[in-house]
Order: structure tokens, then sequence, then C-alpha cells
């Protein structure tokens, strides 16, 4: 609990049997979350066992993607609070507090690893998407929209969480474009990123990042016109 405020983190989880028992380790270190989700997206490895060893929220979500995942996540939290985590070792637990502490100020935040990402075609074409979305629909400047670490409340989810319709990568920038929509304050923390342990699914080459911005492109589309 942050201030009489209760948090929960969900960890979307594919193939991260490598990674994801230190990582919930570092979060419970922390002292501030009331509840861990990991949602096992049908991994193939030992995921669930690791998330196992460990006095947390299992969750099995049988539909491919990590928006699938995310979702199912969400849809099981009941806390203030909620933050959103890859497993995957690209993510630093110390920057958590100064996400819990700007939750004060802010209704939602979104984080930037644009400053830390060695590949040109991901470091650049997040900075000019986010700088687009956040042009078309009036938010607050951006750049990044691929990070999934945010932490939103529970509070402006349930104005659209039944209405979420990606169940790929293209959930984050549906998430984007939905909390900007309801004119919340949004804060965009620059955070500390590193090189994942595994391979990604999505953003391995310039090929598979290349269908995850043409994807990125639809929801802006379909969310402009007001399709979904």
């Amino acid at each position: 609990m942050y201030k009489k405020e209760t948090v929960s983190i969900i960890l979307p989880a594919f193939n991260e049997g490598k990674t994801i028992s230190n990582f919930i380790c570092e979060i419970k270190k922390l002292n501030f979350f009331d509840e861990i989700i990991a949602v096992d997206n049908a991994s193939t490895d030992n995921t669930k066992k690791e998330i196992l060893k460990n006095d947390v929220t299992y969750l099995f979500e049988e539909r491919k993607g990590f928006g699938a995942t995310v979702k199912r996540g969400l849809i099981s939290s009941s806390t203030d609070i909620i933050f959103i985590c890859e497993p995957d070792g690209s993510f630093d637990v110390k920057d958590f507090f100064k996400m819990i502490e700007l939750s004060n100020e802010y209704d939602a935040i979104f984080t930037s690893r644009t400053e830390c990402i060695n590949k040109y075609y991901l470091k650049y074409g997040n900075i000019l998407y986010a700088k687009f979305i956040s042009l078309i629909f009036k938010g607050p400047v951006l750049s990044d929209v691929g990070s999934s670490l945010r932490l939103l409340r529970s509070k402006d989810l349930k104005k659209f969480i039944k209405n979420l319709n990606s169940d790929g990568p293209e959930l984050q920038m549906e998430l984007n474009i939905n909390i900007m929509n309801l004119n919340v304050k949004i804060k965009e923390l620059p955070i500390r990123y590193y090189q994942r342990i595994g391979k990604s699914n999505y953003t391995g080459n310039f090929f598979s990042s290349l269908k995850v911005a043409l994807k990125f492109t639809k929801i802006v589309l379909l969310k402009f016109f007001n399709l979904i």
C-alpha cells in the first residue's frame, strides 16, 4: 500500500523462466505492492514453475499475445493503482519508486526507454511515432510508445477496459490513446533500460519491428476515426 492506496503489478510472461522469479523477489523488496499478478501466456518453458516458487497470484492466459495477457491481468486486479511491467530483465525496479511518488501528482505514468535503446530503428521509430500520436490526439509530448512499464489508475481503466480490442503488442498504443482521450494528467518518466534476457517476441529485428509498427498504425487510424 502507498499512502492509503492499494497497489498491484501485472507481469505478462511468455517463456520468462530465466528471469521472472528473481524479478518477483526484487519487487517484493519494495514493500508497497499489495498484489503481484503473474500472467502466464501458455509458456513452453519453466515459467509456471518459477512463478509458483513465490507467493503471488498466478493466472494462465491461453490466447496468444502481449495484449491478451495484460488484459487478463487488468481484469483480475482490484487495486487503486496498477503497474504493468514485462519481467524480462529489461527494467529496473528502482524506477518503481519514482513512478509511485509521481502518482501523487499524476493520474498515469508512462515511461521512456529511448535514451537507452541501441537499435536505431526502434529508437527513432518510437520517438517519431510518440510525437505523432501526441499531436493528433492532443496529449502530452511523448518520446516512447512501446515501453510496457507504466502506472495506471483503476478508476480510469474502468472507463474503457471492457472495450480494449488488441491481443498483441498494439495494446500499448491502444492504452496510450485511451488514457490520452480521458484528459487526465500524464507524466512520461525516462527510465533505465537493459538488454532483455532471451529473445524478444516482437522487436527482435527490423522486419518484426516493422510488423509491430503497422499494427500500431492500424490502431491509430481506428481510434482517430472512432471505429473502435
